[in-house]
This record gives structure tokens, C-alpha cells and sequence, in this order.
């Protein structure tokens, strides 16, 4: 198990470093995803999810479609979020940057240091919602919100979210951390401290198989459950793959109307405010290790 972490950890630690260098005017969102995921495999990976690419105001859940026509502009905020699993074990991280300019700087260095400051003070048996307390007043200490309705979360083995919260703000739990992964990623806004759903964000993830008549979509979604099995996909992928050879959009609709797959909505916090996030993957064991950390 932790060699197949730290394999991920390694790779993705790679690849962070490449995918700063395409945040640049003008370049397109399609073509830094799909540099970042095709890197990921280069090294001996595999995404761990589609690569998240969400600007300004939204939070999380934008990965471009297959024909997205989005760039980058000066002065977006853009956080990158994205994951790599070897073997099913599974490294998230996320950072934020600025295109070309420095008013958002203070908001982008409150979620940061809020990550470093858990990272300064975690230690195993520590209350969730002390990681939370720690955040929360790391994000307040500049001015802003912590993004109260998102939070970090557990790992496991070809699970991404794995039950457990971690919380942005102190929300009392007295859960402790125990041996496995986390996820933990503040979010910091010069909003409301709340997000909401946006559009269908063309991100799936299986949250039931059923008996299926039409052999083609059986056969489709067998096909898929045995690549991703728990976790995050996307339609870019599928048509990828796929091409002409299946109805895709009628497949994909098929599943989500049956309940067989689930669609992660955008999330966005009000028009005309930003967010910021930083994440690592702590492994928690005698100690705590952050598996990003040079």
C-alpha cells in the first residue's frame, strides 16, 4: 500500500510542476486538461478524476468539454485540481494561481497558508474539527470566508471521497484522524462562504449497477465500471474513446436517468466574488506525512 502511494505521490508532484508552466493567456482550458491527464499516464500513472480547471467564482467540478472553446485571460484566478491513483491508491491535490496579475494575491495566500498551517500543527488523533478551527481562523486572520459547504475528505483505495469530511470551519467534531489518507483542501473567498450548484459538469462517478436489457448499454456500462469502478469520469473521455462506435450522449443519459451513474453539478459561489484552494494528501499513520512535500 504505501509503495503504491508514494509512486502516486511522486508522479503527481511531477506533474504539478508541469501543468504551472501552462497557465498562460490565452491558452486553452481543453488543452492544459488533457496535457496534465496525458502527463499523469506518461509517468506511470492514471487521473485519479478529470482535471478540475475552475476560475474566479467557481469552486470546483469545471473540467472542459471535448469541443471547449475556453482560455484563459489576464487576471483570472484559476485553481487546478487534480488526482493520480496507481493501483487505485489515490493522491488529490489542487493549487491556485493568478494570470498575469496580483490583486487576488491576499486571497490566494489565505487558503495557502491555511494549508500550511494545518500541515505545521496535524498530528494523528487530532479532531476534525480542529483542522477546521485551524483553517477557519487562518482564512478569517485575512479578511475572507472559508468555503463552509465544501471540505477535504478520505481516501481510499479506488474511493475518492471515502465517507469522512474535513471541514473548512470548526464544526465540533470530535472524529479523530486515524490511519489512511486525507484529502485536505481550504477554500477562501471574498464571497459569502457558500456555493451552489451550476450546470452539469459532464463528471460521473457509478453509484449503482442495475440489470440492463439493450446489450449495447449493458455492455457499455460493464466497460466502464471495470476502467474507472468508483471512481470520477468524464464525457471528454468517453468520446475520446468511444468516437462514433457508441451513441455516447444516449448511453450517458440512459445511466444518469436510471441512477446507474451520477453527474457532479459546477459549484459556484455568487457572480462577481473568487475562490482560492490549496490541497494535499496527508497519509496518517504512527505520524502524519504530507505526501506533496518536497
Amino acid at each position: 500500500m504505501y509503495e503504491e502511494i508514494k509512486k502516486a505521490a511522486n508522479i503527481a508532484k511531477k506533474v504539478r510542476i508541469f501543468s504551472e508552466k501552462l497557465l498562460k493567456p490565452e491558452e486553452s482550458l481543453l488543452n492544459i486538461a488533457e496535457q496534465i491527464e496525458q502527463k499523469i499516464i506518461d509517468l506511470g500513472g492514471l487521473p485519479a478524476f478529470p482535471v478540475n480547471i475552475s476560475i474566479n467564482n467557481i469552486a470546483a467540478h469545471y473540467t472542459p468539454t471535448f469541443d471547449d472553446k475556453s482560455i484563459l485571460k489576464e487576471g483570472d484566478v484559476v485553481k487546478v485540481d487534480f488526482g493520480v491513483q496507481f493501483d487505485g491508491y489515490i493522491i488529490d491535490t489542487a493549487y491556485t494561481v493568478e494570470i498575469n496579475d496580483n490583486k487576488y494575491e491576499n486571497l490566494i495566500k489565505a487558503s495557502k497558508e491555511a494549508l500550511e498551517n494545518v500541515r505545521k500543527n496535524i498530528r494523528r488523533d487530532m479532531t476534525l474539527g480542529k483542522i477546521g478551527s485551524i483553517i477557519e481562523n487562518t482564512i478569517k486572520s485575512y479578511g475572507y470566508n472559508p468555503i463552509y459547504n465544501l471540505s477535504g475528505h478520505r481516501i481510499d483505495r479506488y474511493i475518492l471521497h471515502a465517507g469522512e469530511n474535513v471541514p473548512n470551519y470548526d464544526n465540533g467534531s470530535d472524529i479523530k484522524l486515524s490511519r489512511g489518507l486525507y484529502a485536505i483542501e481550504p477554500f477562501a473567498t471574498n464571497g459569502s462562504g457558500y456555493v451552489k450548484d451550476g450546470e452539469p459538469s459532464t463528471i460521473y462517478i457509478f453509484i449503482n449497477i442495475k440489470p440492463i436489457r439493450d446489450p449495447s448499454i449493458r455492455k457499455f456500462m460493464e466497460e466502464l465500471f471495470n476502467k474507472y469502478k468508483t471512481l470520477p469520469f468524464c464525457y471528454r473521455w468517453l468520446y475520446k474513446e468511444y468516437g462514433n462506435k457508441v451513441n455516447v450522449k444516449f448511453a450517458v443519459e440512459y445511466l444518469k436517468k436510471n441512477k446507474i451513474i451520477y453527474e457532479y453539478p459546477v459549484l459556484l459561489e455568487n457572480p462577481g466574488y473568487v475562490v482560492t484552494q490549496f490541497e494535499t494528501t496527508f497519509f496518517v499513520n504512527d505520524g502524519v506525512e504530507d505526501l506533496m512535500s518536497e
